[in-house]
């Protein structure tokens, strides 16, 4: 058998044991940093096992987070045959043994017997562009979700400093109403200048000098303390820069996507558009690996939960819910945006023949988002658009 270094990955640094055939290690354990000098470390170990074995060394390791990345680039950098294994997979394979023992040395051992035992594939290639989309799309939605907190604590703040603000805008969270409340905020004196000036030529001369008077109508801040003024300027500012951010990312994520026809391919899907084309795209990656719908359903983690045992079969089962959440999320937003106004007239169909079934709304969406998965797999295998 050809030799197998197994690498238990964690934060900054990992724990190699290296094997010349099975049962039989070479030196010690070892650990190495997640620098330039500890990947040169394993380039090295695997240089040894090289050339003591004439046959060439592979590497078995998990996907832990993002700590394996800067190793998987390296050796994908400089052409080393290495295996990322599924921390499910390793995780069953090490309850098979008697003795519950928990440590990096034993973690680094079982995966390389897991390599002995036929129970790894190669790793499948993933397209840089892909790569790179998913960064930005994941980031993208760690942003909103802080810009969402941010609004909510800034709307409970303006409740206490000036609650009659909110009717003076359709929209509160709009650039032309923040900046105004910046401005009153920071001590300024709102006039009609004051909001042409932010507002831009979007809007006419009666819609600025509407709300110039309306403004000017709302009570003095006085009337809430120092402190709380304060507050609310910090949270205004937050989200200016917060939407400026996210707005930097949709446009990186927009260039990035223009390479990928698997983007546009899902936009033909009514009630996907692009920044869920872009999250469901990126998160599946190559849709060929999936040689059935049915395995990139369980990698969404939609597929139901079984439970039997003798004669008893449960008859409630929910979703698994062990794959990708992200890919659940942006499928569970499809799957309302499709169904909002009959958008998607094949996904309406099917969400009224199973609410007329009697099941409840939450179980419809998720057996929707389930057959979204499936056309979705169909468009991006076949390389065809949606058809209606």
């Amino acid at each position: 058998m050809r030799p197998v270094v197994g690498v238990d990955v964690a934060k900054g640094t990992s724990m190699l044991q290296a094997f010349t055939d099975r049962n039989k290690p070479y030196s010690k354990i070892i650990s190495i940093t997640h620098t330039e000098e500890g990947c040169e470390r394993l380039g090295g170990l695997l240089e040894e096992l090289r050339q003591i074995t004439k046959l060439e060394p592979a590497v078995v390791l998990e996907a832990t987070g993002h700590y394996h990345r800067s190793l998987v680039a390296y050796l994908e950098r400089e052409g080393y045959c290495h295996y990322i294994v599924n921390p499910l997979q390793s995780k069953r394979a090490k309850g098979t043994q008697l003795r519950k023992v928990k440590t990096d040395a034993v973690d680094a051992w079982h995966l390389a017997e897991m390599f002995y035992r036929g129970d790894v594939k190669p790793h499948r290639a993933w397209n840089e562009e892909m790569t790179e989309l998913q960064h930005l799309t994941r980031q993208h939605e760690f942003m909103t979700s802080l810009l969402v907190q941010a609004k909510l604590n800034a709307r409970a703040l303006l409740d206490q400093v000036c609650p009659a603000y909110e009717d003076v805008f359709y929209n509160l969270f709009s650039s032309t109403s923040l900046h105004v409340l910046r401005y009153r905020l920071s001590g300024g004196t709102i006039t009609v200048e004051t909001i042409r000036e932010t507002a831009g030529s979007s809007h006419g001369k009666a819609w600025v000098q509407a709300k110039a008077e309306q403004i000017q109508a709302l009570p003095p801040l006085s009337q809430s303390s120092k402190a709380q003024q304060t507050a609310l300027l910090c949270m205004v500012e937050t989200i200016l820069a917060q939407q400026e951010q996210l707005r930097q990312l949709e446009n990186a994520i927009e260039e990035t996507a223009l390479t990928l026809p698997e983007v546009e391919l899902l936009k033909t899907i009514p009630g996907v558009g692009d920044k869920l084309a872009a999250a469901i795209a990126a998160e599946i990656g190559d849709a060929a690996q999936f040689k059935d719908p049915k395995k990139l359903v369980a990698y969404a983690g939609l597929d139901p939960g079984v439970h039997s045992s003798g004669k008893f079969t449960a008859s409630s089962s929910r979703i698994s819910k062990r794959g990708s959440k992200r890919l659940r999320r942006a499928l569970y937003v499809a799957v309302q945006c499709g169904l909002r106004k009959g958008v998607n007239e094949r996904l309406k169909a099917y969400y009224d023949k199973k609410r007329k079934e009697g099941k409840p709304y939450k179980v419809v969406v998720i057996a929707c988002a389930n057959k979204l998965l499936h056309h979705v797999h169909a468009i991006l295998v076949k390389g065809e658009p949606y058809k209606a």
